[in-house]
Parts: C-alpha cells; structure tokens; sequence
C-alpha cells in the first residue's frame, strides 16, 4: 500500500478496511494512464474496470512541433498544460540541442502532475496556478509576464481557446502549437462495462465525448458520476449526465479522495 502522504482524505480512508469493497469503478482515460489510479482504487476495495475512451496520437501536423522546438530560444515562456504534452515535447526535442536545461526561457505547469512530469526530465516549472484549470493558470502568467511577452503554448489540438485568447487580449505574442490529439476509441462492448458499474470516473471532456459517441450515455441511469474538475463536470452534464461528485484537486488523487469523502459524509457513494 502507498504511503498516506499526498492526500488526508485517502489515508483517512485507509484506516477503515476497504472503504471502497464491492464497488466497480469504471475509468474511461487513456489506457496508458490508466494503471496508477486503477491500482488506487483496488487499494480501496474498489474493483476497477479499464474501459478507455480515447487515446492519444500524434497531431495532424508534426512539422509545426519540430519547428516551434528549433525555435525554442526566441520565447520568453513555455507553457504546457498536461502531461502528455510533456512527453510530446521531449518526444520532439530529443533531436534538437542544445537542451532545455540550457534555455533561457522559463516554463509553466497548468498542475502538480504536469511539474512532476517536468521533474522526471530534469526541468523545475517556475510557475504552477493553485487552481490546474486554464483560466488559473492565464491569470498568474498574467501577473508575471513582461510586457509583450513571446510564448510558446504546447497542448492538445482540442484544448479550450480561453488561455492564448486572454494572453493575446493582454499584449502578449502566443503560439499555439498542437503536440497531440485526443481521438475517440471505439468500444464495441463500453455499454455492458457500463452496466457492470456502480461508479463512471471522467477525467477530462474529451473522456466525456468519448463515452457519448461510443453510445453509453443510456446505460448511465443513476449511477455514480464522477469527475476530475468543474470543467469535465461540465461537459458530463451538457451530455445529460447528474454529476454527483467533483473534485476539489484537480487530479486523479482528487478525483478519488472526492469519492471517499463522499463516503464518509453520507456513508455511500450512491447517486440517490
């Protein structure tokens, strides 16, 4: 079992045996991110089920990326905002130098989980927003950067406008640069996993679109809804979904210590 150190509402939980047990959770992430929150919730009783939605690919236009490296020096700021654009970065940089250690710009985290994923190359965030949504991490840029700053903003093709929208209605000079999509997969038998399941964890709108186009906004009924932030709860509720539970931190820790405070508040996790 992991240490009780990130999260007082998970190793709150852990004292009580398996305050999770009996419950399916249905995760609908990328598969290769799936493993370390289907391991949490086992360590809660719960009995996850791996059902990915969408996957990540690389973007319509790769040139744009390997250019925006070659280019690296020319920006004050390099903002990236999940960390599968971290791995896209590195991904393009590995045959360019000198390396980022050697920039002189300065780079920004949308959260703690994008930081880490810095940290593991050897890079430190010099700004992370308290709150990991765009809007947050628009306003302390906002509050930090020079006068008509150059940035270079490395995210997903299907990422919201409102963070280079208010950096350009600021002064500032941004290039937005698509390091990856986010495509729907296709699941023939997502609406039996759905069925089988007491818990639907969402974690980011495009997990949202893809269970709707894989047909199993049906099957949903009056089990648990669950979702990693205000903005997933949002598109979770445009398709018609009654959310039930938002985290408060806006990661996977986040997403489980909601469904185990919501546990101990009301002593069941169920939608009624």
């Amino acid at each position: 079992m992991r240490a009780c150190s990130t999260n007082s509402s998970i190793c709150a939980s852990m004292t009580r045996r398996n305050p999770l047990a009996g419950k399916r959770v249905l995760i609908t992430r990328p598969e290769h991110q799936s493993g370390a929150f289907a391991r949490s919730l086992s360590e809660v009783g719960a009995s996850p089920i791996v059902a990915p939605v969408v996957e990540i690919v690389p973007p319509d236009d790769p040139d744009s990326v390997r250019a925006a490296v070659r280019d690296l020096n020319s920006y004050d700021w390099l903002v990236l905002t999940s960390v599968n654009g971290v791995s896209a970065f590195f991904g393009a940089l590995d045959s360019f130098s000198p390396g980022v250690r050697d920039l002189k710009l300065k780079l920004a985290a949308i959260g703690p989980r994008t930081a880490h994923a810095l940290a593991l190359h050897g890079v430190r965030a010099a700004l992370v927003p308290e709150e990991y949504v765009a809007e947050a991490l628009a306003d302390k840029l906002l509050a930090v950067l020079p006068k008509s700053a150059r940035i270079l903003l490395l995210r997903a093709a299907e990422a919201r406008d409102v963070l280079p929208e208010r950096l350009r209605a600021a002064g500032h000079s941004v290039s937005d640069v698509a390091v990856y999509r986010t495509r729907i997969r296709r699941d023939d038998n997502l609406a039996k996993k759905v069925r089988a399941c007491d818990i639907l964890t969402f974690t980011s709108p495009s997990t949202v679109k893809g269970f709707a186009e894989n047909g199993a906004l049906g099957e949903v009924g009056t089990k648990v809804v669950a979702c990693i932030g205000p903005v997933t709860a949002q598109a979770a509720r445009a398709a018609g979904m009654n959310v039930t539970v938002v985290a408060r931190e806006y990661t996977v820790d986040g997403l489980l210590a909601a469904l185990l405070d919501r546990l101990q508040s009301t002593g069941s996790v169920s939608a009624r």
